[in-house]
Parts: structure tokens; sequence; C-alpha cells
């Protein structure tokens, strides 16, 4: 930035952070941090897991304590490649926590004021971009931070198109996008930057930069959501939930008597209120001809947040990458705070004072009525309501009699990683569609053989369950003991083969899978006839790329580990390569003959190692491009 466009933007640079510090200073002074909702239960045990990996110099590829199992790093909520996450590795929890957030709502202020910059004074821009931030559905994507850590690019990258800056720079501000977290506000600003910049070469080396430099989250990301729940089509009813009536835009103007206001036909935005200021001047930007785009954004995102209330046809998309229709509610509000800029630069004296008047108005109407949705306390991990054996040697179940309130007592989320317990159930936004018919049978069916091929020791539930034995309680939850769960490693000395891993798993849930044990490969014909047997194995040690049993196999046999079976595990059989086996359709298997034997699986999925080369090449190719043409500028003024 020159000497002039800093003295130009100068007070600009001073208000974002100044009014970061007001939402974030006290909380950490005191090394408190955010509490509503999701922070406590799903995004403070997810950081925190990845992040004391990250220290001790580990990548956790895999998460062996959720859903039996699952991809992590493919899951871009986890951020492990998003550089600003890397505040994690070196700040203690809570500073880094709360920063973070800060970071992205500081980058999400500077960015609308360059875009609002654009087309008004530089007062009107600032007011614009201070509404931005504090307004209630930007704020109310903090519990959902991957949702704002996206969210926070979009104003940078319609800059960028607006303002025809290379679209090499371009590139990296859409992979940012992308590797925040949200892949679908990622697509959406890339749709944004094609309409506004209107130029082929801009869009293709900008979207090849793009996907490049995202590549090495995006792949595995895609061979993620292969053979998932998203893949195979969520109902209708669970992509549309949280729809928002178009009617209910009106309450952008209308201050709530609390953030999470009960008159709304969603909550997934509890607060959706911009200021009865912002309001009354998008009013007056509707008349301007430079507004023609903000409405276009804003009447997008009403029909979208509509969902169910309008026939827009989300549910019938090929692939469910889309959830939540009223998600898109903050790219309603940065339209009519767009508008709302233009309204101010149209009326508004050509005085600095005028524009601190409004930055103030919109401070003290927005601010105070937003607090619920930062409320804050010491960060402590949670999930300790219940005794420590508590899904460590076996793994616990949610099965309740209606929807989960108190998800403290459930220890809902990913609390479980706090304190290492294996859990069947997973908090992930996407599932292994395979893995996901086992679980919500076992929910619904309470199938002991399944419980057992889980190794499900502990169920949670709200309503008696009198084959198993009562340990725990708390606050109407009670868990319940299966002392019938094996270890989550046996050995099965019958099996029979099947062609498919569907085929293995509808053949699980259709009878009884003890004693024979149904699989997916090639394995002796001889042990379909076998007498059947489950037998424990001496030593299963797990972590997040390696499973590792030592078995005394008393005959032929198949070794079964209760993870998910996922592209990317490869099984050593005392260190013989061997194929493995989808036992029941979905978890690890490997045929053993008798004897002792050390069985190695490690997770390294071919999808993350491609994505890391496509990812470094393309650095390198940005750097190059962008070093041959500074080099021939030179040569030109010289």
């Amino acid at each position: 930035m020159t000497g002039a466009a800093f003295r130009r933007h100068r007070l600009a640079l001073a208000i974002v952070p100044l009014v970061v510090a007001i939402l974030f200073l006290q909380p950490l002074l005191r090394r408190e941090v955010f509490t509503f909702r999701d922070h406590s239960d799903y995004f403070q045990p997810l950081r925190y897991f990845t992040a004391i990996h990250i220290r001790d110099l580990v990548l956790p590829y895999w998460n062996p304590y959720s859903a039996s199992g699952e991809q992590w790093l493919a899951n871009p909520q986890v951020a492990a490649f998003y550089p600003p996450a890397w505040l994690y590795v070196g700040l203690p929890f809570e500073t880094a926590y709360m920063l973070y957030l800060a970071l992205h709502l500081a980058v999400l202020g500077w960015g609308a004021y360059l875009l609002f910059a654009r087309g008004a004074r530089e007062g009107a821009a600032l007011a614009g971009a201070v509404a931005v931030m504090v307004c209630g559905p930007v704020l109310s994507l903090m519990d959902v931070q991957n949702n704002l850590t996206t969210f926070a690019w979009v104003p940078l990258i319609l800059w960028s198109a607006a303002a025809r800056v290379r679209p090499q720079i371009a590139a990296v501000l859409l992979a940012l996008a992308f590797l925040g977290g949200e892949p679908f506000f990622a697509a959406l600003a890339a749709l944004l930057y094609v309409v506004v910049v209107r130029s082929l070469p801009h869009v293709a080396i900008a979207g090849a930069g793009a996907f490049g430099l995202a590549a090495i989250q995006l792949l595995p990301f895609l061979d993620w959501i292969r053979g998932s729940d998203r893949a195979a089509r969520l109902p209708s009813a669970q992509i549309l939930a949280e729809s928002m009536r178009p009617l209910d835009w009106w309450r952008v103007a209308v201050p709530p008597a609390l953030p999470f206001d009960p008159a709304l036909s969603q909550h997934f935005i509890p607060a959706i209120y911009v200021g009865i200021a912002v309001a009354m001047l998008a009013l007056v930007g509707v008349l301007s001809k430079a507004g023609r785009g903000w409405l276009a954004l804003l009447a997008a995102s009403i029909i979208i947040s509509a969902g169910s209330y309008l026939p827009t046809g989300l549910e019938h998309l090929p692939l469910t990458l889309f959830r939540y229709p009223s998600r898109v509610i903050p790219f309603g509000a940065l339209a009519i705070i767009g508008l709302a800029v233009l309204g101010w630069d149209g009326v508004a004296p050509r005085r600095r004072w005028a524009d601190s008047a409004l930055i103030l108005v919109i401070l003290l109407d927005v601010v105070p009525r937003m607090q619920p949705l930062l409320q804050t306390a010491p960060w402590k991990p949670a999930g300790g309501l219940y005794p420590a054996s508590v899904g460590r040697a076996a793994k616990m179940i949610r099965i309740p009699s209606g929807p989960i309130r108190d998800r403290e007592a459930w220890m809902a989320g990913y609390v479980n990683l706090y304190h290492r317990r294996f859990d069947a159930g997973t908090a992930a936004p996407i599932v292994s569609e395979r893995y996901a018919r086992v679980h919500d049978r076992v929910v619904t069916d309470a199938r002991l053989d399944l419980l057992n091929l889980l190794s499900i020791g502990f169920v949670l539930s709200d309503h008696a369950i009198p084959a198993f034995e009562p340990i725990a309680a708390h606050r109407g939850v009670t868990v319940y003991r299966n002392r019938h769960a094996p270890q989550m490693a046996t050995f099965w000395t019958a099996a029979r083969e099947f062609a498919t891993p569907d085929e293995a798993l509808q053949a699980a849930l259709d009878k009884a899978v003890a004693p024979i044990l149904p699989v997916a490969g090639r394995i002796d014909a001889r042990l379909s006839a076998a007498v059947p047997a489950i037998h424990p194995v001496e030593l299963l040690s797990i972590d997040t790329r390696t499973v590792r049993v030592v078995v005394s196999a008393p005959a032929d046999g198949v070794l079964l580990v209760a993870q998910q079976d996922a592209p990317g595990w490869r099984v050593r059989v005392d260190g013989m390569e061997r194929e493995k086996l989808a036992a029941a359709g979905v978890l690890l298997g490997v045929p053993l003959k008798r004897g002792r034997h050390e069985v190695i699986w490690q997770y390294d999925p071919p999808s993350l190692r491609a994505g890391i080369v496509m990812t470094l090449i393309t650095a390198l190719s940005l750097q190059l491009s962008m070093f041959v043409k500074r080099a021939r500028g030179k040569n030109f003024s010289s």
C-alpha cells in the first residue's frame, strides 16, 4: 500500500480492529471462550484434538474415536491446512480460539470496506464495514465458525473481481475461502466472482489456481463424499430443515427481544437483525442504479433461504452438498448493508462527524442486542460427567426417545475427543452411507448382535433398557453397560464371502451377524462351514493413522477391527501386504492363517498425497508467474 493510499484508508485500518477489540478484548484478557451452542461441544473439541496432534508434529489423518473411525483431514471444518488455524499450534488454546475468530472478523471488516469504497465515500464504506461486522447474521456465524471463516473472504473476493486485480491474487483468496472450512459458501463465492469479473481469462486463471492451491484439502474432501450419505442424497426434510419464510426478512429491521428470536421460522442463524438505521438507509439505496447488483444478491438470498417455503428444487440436486437453506442469510445481510452504504452516500452530509455518528448509532443499536451470542466462560474440556471407563475400551452410543436437548448430559458433539472416548456416533457433517445404515439400525432396533459387531459397550438413553445394567445417570440420561460387548478387535473362525460391501452389509442387517461374519473380499470357501467361534486378541493399539493387532489364531479365520473401512487403508500381516476385507461391508477385516500374527493397518489416502503434490506445484507456479511479470515490468520500464 502506498503512502497516499495508507493515509486515505488509515481510519478504516484503525476502526476495524477497534470494533474487533470491543467484542473480543475482555474475554481475551480473562482467557475465556465463547459458549453459545456449537462452540463448547463441537468446535472447541475439534480444534483442540487437531491442535494437540499438530503440536506434536503428527498429522491426524484419522479420528479413531468417532463413528467407529472417520477421515479427519478430509473434513474441511478441521482446517488443518488453513494458515490462520496454525494459531492453535503456538498459542494457549483459549487465546488461539478467540484470536482465530477475531482475525476473521477483521478480515471481513477490511474486505467489506474495500468493496464498499469502490462505489462510495470512505466514510460511508467504513460505516458499512462496521455494520457487516456486528450485524446479527454475521455474529450468528460465530458458533458455526467454518461458515464465518469462509464468509470472511467473500467481500475480498468480490472486491478482487470488481477491481480486476490479478487473477493470481483472486486464486489465493478463493483457495483461502475453501480452506476456511465451508465448501458451499466457497462455491457461492466462486460463482459471485465469475458473475462480477466477467472475464474468461481471469476466471480460467483464478479457477485453476484456486483449485490447485486448495487441492491439499479439496481432493481428500471429494474422496470423502464418495459413498457418503451426501452422495446417496439425504431426505428432503433433512436437506430443507432450517428454511426461512420470505416474510421473516422484515425482521432485519425489528430489534429482537432476544437474539434467538422465537418468532423466526428457523434458527440456524439465530439473529437476523442488522439495525434500524441500516434498514432505513437500505430503502434509500434501492433507488440507486448502482444498487442493482446488491438487489440481485438479496433476491437470490431470499429465494435460497426459503427452502421448503418455495419450490426452489434444492432437494433434487444430485449431490447433497447443501443443507440448512437459511445459512445464506449473511449474504442477504451483506446485500442490505451494501444498499445502505449507497443510501448513506447519497443523503449524508460530507462530514466525518456524520459518518462517525452513524457508526456510533450502529454499534449502540446492534451490539448490546447480540450479547447472548457472545457469552463467554473459562474454557474447560467438557464430557466428564460420567466415569472414565465409559467409551474407553468399548464404544458408546446414544438411543434417545426424542430430540436431544441437553447436549452436555448426552455428551453430544465431539466432546468424546477430550477424554479419548470411543463413540459409535459422530457430529461430522458427512458420514459413510453404509455405516449410517448400521448405526441407525442399532439406534432403532438395539440389536445385540449389531451392538457387539461395533463393540458398543455403553448405551446412553432416556428410557429403560432392561437387558443392560445402569451404571450412571445425569439429568434424565442413564448410561447402561453392555457386558457382552467384545474387544474392538476380534478373531472369527467362521465367515461368509460376498461380492460387494453392499451385499455383505445387507446380510448383516437382514439377520443376526454372529456367529458367522459376512465379508466382502476373497476368503477361503471353507470358512463358511467352519465351527463358529469369536476369540479375543492379545494386543490392540489405535492411533490417528495406524491400527496394530497381535493375535494368536487358533484356526484359519478373519480378524475384525471395529473401525470403519475407507479408501486409503492398507494392511500388512507379519510384514507382508495383504488384501483387506470389508467386514460386514463397513469395518476393517483381513483373512489369517492359524498361528500368531502381527497385523498392522495404515491409513494413507492417495487423494491426500495427490493433493499435497498439486498444491505445491500450483504454489510454485504462481510464484514463478508473478516473478516473471515483475521482471518483465522492470525490463520494460528500464
